[in-house]
Order: C-alpha cells, then sequence, then structure tokens
C-alpha cells in the first residue's frame, strides 16, 4: 500500500475519533422527553380573585389513560375581562392528549406549604368536549359540590344592644331577627361548610387606605356564639366591638374562610369567597332587620376551562 493510501486511513480513523469524542461531550437534556406536547389553558371565572400573602391557586387535571392528578399550574397571575371575570392563562408541556383529559381541578395551596395539597379544592371540571377542528378540550368548571350551594341562602342582620350606652347598638350586630323577647336566627339555607372550611363574618371600612377589616368571628352554624364571643349578648354570631358601624363607607360580609390559621385569623384579612353581603349606612335604627344581599354568584369561582395546542 503506498505512503499516500496510508495517510488517508490515518487520517479517517482520527476524525473519526475526535467526532466520536465530540459527541460524548455534547450535553444531554435530561427532561428531554418526545411524548410531550404543547399544551395552551385559558381558565375563565367568576368569583375568581387574589388570594392572600402566602396562598396560591393550583391547576391539575387528569386523562383516561392515567387516573392519577397532573399537577399543570400554579395560577398567581390573574386579569379580568369587561365582565369582571378572572382570567388566567398558560403554557405548559405535558403527555396528556387534549382528547384524553377528563376531569380537571383547581385547589388552594396553604400559606408557608411548598407541598401542593388536595385539602382545600375549590372548583371542578368534568366532562371535556373535544373539537378536533380547532385542537380545543373545553368543559364548565364549577364550585357548588365542592364548597355546597348557597343558592337559597338569606340573612338579615340587627344592631341591637343591652348596655345602657343609648348608642352602644351602634358598635354591636349579630344575624339575628330581633322582636322584644324573643331572637330568633336570621340566616337561612346556610349549609355546613365544607370539611376543613368555616364561615367567618367581617367589618370593612372603605374609608381607608387600605381599608380596614374588622373580624367578629368564624362559625358553621348561623346559631349559637361564634368563636370570637367575648362581648357578645346573644347567641348568634356577631357581637360589640369598638368601631362605630354608623357608616355609609365599607359592608358587612359573611365568606367562606379555610381553616389555614385560627384565632389568628383576626390579624388577617377575608377570604375573596364571600356569601352574603350588607352596604353600611350611616343612618341606623335599632331592633331594625337589614336584609343582607346574596353574593354568591359572584362570591365564588364558575365558568370556563380550555385546553388547546399551541
Amino acid at each position: 500500500m503506498s505512503g499516500t493510501g496510508n495517510k488517508n486511513i490515518l487520517f479517517f480513523f482520527i476524525g473519526l475519533f475526535l467526532l466520536t469524542s465530540c459527541k460524548k461531550d455534547q450535553p444531554t437534556d435530561p427532561n428531554k422527553d418526545s411524548d410531550k406536547i404543547g399544551l395552551r389553558f385559558t381558565l375563565t371565572a367568576s368569583g375568581l380573585r387574589y388570594l392572600r400573602i402566602g396562598e396560591h391557586y393550583v391547576l391539575w387535571a387528569k386523562a383516561r389513560s392515567d387516573t392519577s392528578w397532573t399537577r399543570i399550574s400554579q395560577l398567581d397571575t390573574l386579569g379580568f375581562n369587561s365582565q369582571n371575570e378572572a382570567v388566567a392563562v398558560g403554557l405548559f408541556d405535558s403527555k396528556l392528549s387534549l382528547d384524553s383529559i377528563t376531569d380537571a381541578l383547581l385547589t388552594i395551596q396553604p400559606p408557608n406549604s411548598s407541598t401542593p395539597s388536595f385539602d382545600f379544592p375549590i372548583a371542578e371540571a368534568h366532562h371535556f368536549i373535544y373539537d378536533s377542528a380547532v385542537l380545543r378540550s373545553t368543559a364548565s368548571l364549577t364550585s357548588v359540590a365542592l364548597l355546597g350551594d348557597y343558592t337559597a341562602t338569606q340573612g338579615n342582620v340587627v344592631y341591637t344592644s343591652t348596655r345602657s350606652d343609648s348608642l352602644a347598638y351602634t358598635h354591636e350586630f349579630y344575624l339575628m331577627n330581633y322582636s322584644v323577647g324573643s331572637q330568633t336566627q336570621s340566616v337561612v339555607s346556610l349549609p355546613l361548610p365544607p370539611k376543613g372550611w368555616q364561615y367567618g363574618l367581617w367589618v370593612q371600612d372603605s374609608n381607608f387606605v387600605p381599608h380596614q377589616k374588622f373580624f367578629y368571628g368564624l362559625f358553621s352554624k348561623a346559631i349559637g356564639h361564634d368563636s370570637d364571643s367575648t362581648n357578645d349578648a346573644y347567641s348568634f354570631p356577631g357581637g360589640w366591638k369598638a368601631p362605630n358601624l354608623a357608616s355609609a363607607s365599607g359592608s358587612i360580609i359573611v365568606t367562606l374562610e379555610p381553616n389555614f390559621y385560627g384565632d389568628s385569623l383576626k390579624f388577617n384579612s377575608p377570604s375573596p369567597f364571600t356569601i352574603l353581603s350588607l352596604n353600611r349606612t350611616k343612618f341606623l335604627e335599632k331592633n331594625k332587620s337589614y336584609r343582607m344581599e346574596n353574593v354568591a354568584g359572584q362570591g365564588l369561582p364558575n365558568g370556563t376551562l380550555i385546553f388547546r395546542k399551541y
């Protein structure tokens, strides 16, 4: 064999060695998965508002091929459309195919917790409809099976007091009906709260920036003392506190509260899930019943969830 031929063979093996070495040195992506596809979600819902500091919404989905829940996204950014509905959007890579998605779940992650929890689900979606023409899967998002049905819930507020001060009633109220010698519960058709939740009673004052919030206690039934009964004259949610209630600013609200804080809730603010509300007024009549407005339709999450390819 000629010297030129030997050189060519030598150069061939040197090149092959260098090419192989380069391939070995190239980094590989351990997260690369050819089975995954890019999906986009759009969640639109009334009754969805920003949570308190440290709390997070988490979106989950489930497919026919795998009955375990897949974590889709943590929803910390909300937009709002012209109907004042919250809108959350996001992109994610997943092995879930659009036509296999069967269920979705929206939960709240407790504050100061790095591990998502299923203990506080607030809305769910089932029976997704897949449209192959536009590569989209859609379902209604509802809260009634998880948080309760408040369609028929009603309630009254009574400003009253047994104190000798003639104006004490402007600092004291109860969720009750009042007549001389008789007091009855005013909140009706209020279901027991779901496991891990209670109702909260608050007074909000919008005369201040930021708005002031006064916590009156937690309760599960609309009859009997609430959790803060130190200054209660009647065994109904409510009681006496220092703030003057005779002001046309803010409201009295009943909220649905996850059991994250216990008694320290009084140092926090109301949850966004509001059931009943009463606008405050400057001129109060003692022992008169003031009808609260049922705002559960706007205070609890209900809407639409869409998955599509991107």
